[in-house]
């Protein structure tokens, strides 16, 4: 049922920093995750790791990490966190402004 429901989407990620210090956002995506994302339950956001997730998605990419920024319809979601254990990576994501 996972398989079924993952679509690939645009990642975007953070890379050099800008005047201030702070990592910008690539301007044009820098490749394809394939993912099945779904809104976070109230467990989750009750763990302090997972506390600003918004969703919560499984992909087999294991390559993902926290400078990825899913570009998912009209939403840009970061992703906060990344659990790799097992046959699936499961990944935390807010959304960003």
């Amino acid at each position: 049922m996972i398989s079924t429901n993952m679509r690939s989407y645009d990642y975007f990620t953070y890379g050099a920093p800008n005047a201030y210090g702070q990592p910008q956002l690539s301007k044009e995506p820098k490749g394809k995750v394939k993912l099945s994302i779904y809104t976070t339950s109230q467990s989750v956001q009750e763990n302090i790791n997972y506390s600003s997730a918004n969703y919560i998605a499984l992909t087999h990419d294991k390559n993902i990490n926290d400078s990825y920024v899913i570009q998912y319809g009209e939403e840009r979601l970061k992703v906060l966190y990344t659990n790799k254990q097992g046959r699936f990576v499961q990944v935390f994501l807010a959304k960003v402004n």
